[in-house]
């Protein structure tokens, strides 16, 4: 029987954010609330990390507001970032002076599986990482 205070196996949560710097901020606060109540505290920094830098490159890249989608299914945890910008971006190997540049690099080396899918009016870039089951507690 499922109490309230039993997360359900499956939910999606949305945020719209401005385009300002500080929308990483609060897309990191909620991520890391989120997954607390969600009791998936073994994923959280991953996660918080891989969202700051897909939303770091939706403020860079674009001009407009974005949405921020975190879904959880049976599998995993999922966070999408739908932007205005229609400019698919590509992880590459910047030089070791560059300031910017490694964070779909990061993306990669982190997530279990990412993405980009493009649509008329812009493009998500999305990521998700495994969520250990119960019975895989090591």
């Amino acid at each position: 029987m499922r109490t309230p205070e039993t997360p359900q196996p499956l939910w999606t949560y949305g945020l719209s954010i401005p385009h300002d710097a500080r929308a990483v901020r609060v897309v990191r606060a909620t991520i890391r609330s989120v997954l607390a109540a969600a009791r998936l505290n073994c994923i959280v920094d991953t996660v918080e990390l891989l969202a700051s830098e897909i939303v770091t490159n939706a403020y860079r890249h674009s001009t407009t507001d974005s949405y921020v989608s975190m879904e959880r299914t049976l599998d995993d945890f999922r966070v999408t970032v739908w932007d205005h910008e229609p400019d698919t971006p590509t992880p590459r190997s910047p030089a070791d002076g560059d300031e910017h540049g490694r964070g779909l690099g990061i993306i990669a080396a982190c997530a279990d599986r990412w993405g980009v899918r493009s649509y008329p009016c812009g493009k998500a870039v999305w990521f998700s990482v495994v969520t250990k089951r119960a019975g895989d507690e090591a």
